[in-house]
């Protein structure tokens, strides 16, 4: 059986794309990365990029830091230099994942709608830290299946916010629709989106730094488990799964 194709963005600033790397073959996909420049030098339009991937990774980090914001920049070579619909390509079977500032890239692309941003901390701090995350609903395929998830954040964006003026409206469509697929263990704060078909998933946690036991903070407490699956491991295999 041939392996699915899985493209990885690079771009400047962003970073873990060796663990996407390893996360994607893992799960039985053939990573391929490429820079923004690469996009344009091999003419990676829309109708290209559905035919050669079925996947695509927007890695976290810092890509194009600028008073734009984070995400922004890339948010913006992608809509008007790609000319790439990520709904679209979804929408013909193609899976998005975008993670930590990735997840903010596809909040400025609208993929979700309107309203939704990631609001920086207020130490205004690279927060490292494990955070429980509980999936939500089952429109999601990342996370079909899937119990508690303790996973790593490692960004300065670390809380979602709704546009006050559209709160109740805004917020009762998440949880109506099924978007919120991914909440923090006491249910009050969104950790990850879906958009409607289920395909596209952004998240603040980083399941590519948990793909075995030993990135466990507290591995050493039960070293027997040393050769187990981390629990970022079945986000990716459930995307090689759904495209089955």
């Amino acid at each position: 059986m041939n392996k699915y194709r899985a493209l990885i963005l690079n771009s400047p600033g962003a970073r873990g794309e060796r663990f996407f790397i390893q996360s994607l073959n893992l799960a039985g996909f053939d990573p391929e990365v490429l820079d923004v420049q690469g996009v344009l030098d091999y003419r990676i339009d829309m109708e290209q990029l559905c035919l050669k991937y079925r996947l695509v990774v927007l890695p976290g980090g810092s890509p194009y830091s600028s008073i734009l914001g984070g995400g922004k920049a890339l948010a913006l070579k992608i809509e008007h230099a790609f000319r790439w619909n990520l709904s679209k390509f979804a929408e013909r079977g193609g899976l998005v994942l975008g993670v930590g500032t990735g997840f903010q890239t596809l909040l400025h692309l609208k993929v979700f709608g309107e309203d939704y941003t990631l609001r920086t901390n207020p130490t205004a701090q690279v927060q490292e830290r494990w955070v429980r995350a509980i999936p939500s609903g089952n429109r999601c395929v990342w996370l079909k299946g899937l119990g508690a998830l303790d996973l790593p954040v490692n960004m300065t964006d670390t809380e979602f916010v709704i546009e006050p003026g559209a709160m109740v409206e805004a917020r009762g469509k998440l949880e109506r629709l099924g978007m919120a697929c991914l909440k923090s263990s006491d249910q009050e704060q969104v950790l990850g989106l879906c958009d409607l078909t289920g395909r596209i998933l952004g998240m603040q946690p980083h399941p590519e730094y948990f793909l075995s036991w030993i990135h466990s903070e507290d591995w050493v407490l039960n070293p027997t488990r040393a050769a187990a699956p981390g629990q970022g491991l079945p986000l990716f295999e459930n995307a090689a799964k759904s495209l089955e």
